[in-house]
């Protein structure tokens, strides 16, 4: 009979999930609700991922902002207003993940 091998990885059972997590403030409602949220549930690989493509997204977008901002072209607002969404849309997937992290496998807290 083999022992089974002590880890401190995670196993296929123990995968880690986001947590819920809601963004996007409702200014004019002034009830403190939030339009969007992070689903809880997803793995943290795809949360991950979509934070990462959003970034690097926002990165390029950031960028071109910048270069034609430097050639005498204007900005508006509203794509400003874009830029600060796909940011806040981002940090709710990190939160939901590092909420997550802190939790177990089925939402009691870890050590």
């Amino acid at each position: 009979m083999s022992r089974p091998e002590n880890t401190t990885g995670i196993s296929l059972v123990q995968q880690l999930m986001t947590v819920e997590s809601c963004f996007g403030n409702t200014p004019i409602d002034n009830r403190g609700l939030m339009v969007f949220n992070v689903a809880g549930g997803t793995n943290v690989e795809d949360a991950l991922e979509t934070a990462k493509t959003l970034s690097s997204g926002l990165g390029q977008i950031c960028d071109h902002m910048h270069d034609s901002l430097n050639m005498g072209e204007l900005a508006y607002c509203d794509g400003v207003k874009t830029l600060a969404f796909i940011a806040e849309a981002v940090s709710a997937l990190v939160w939901s993940i590092q909420r997550g992290m802190k939790q177990g496998p089925e939402g009691e807290a870890r050590q």
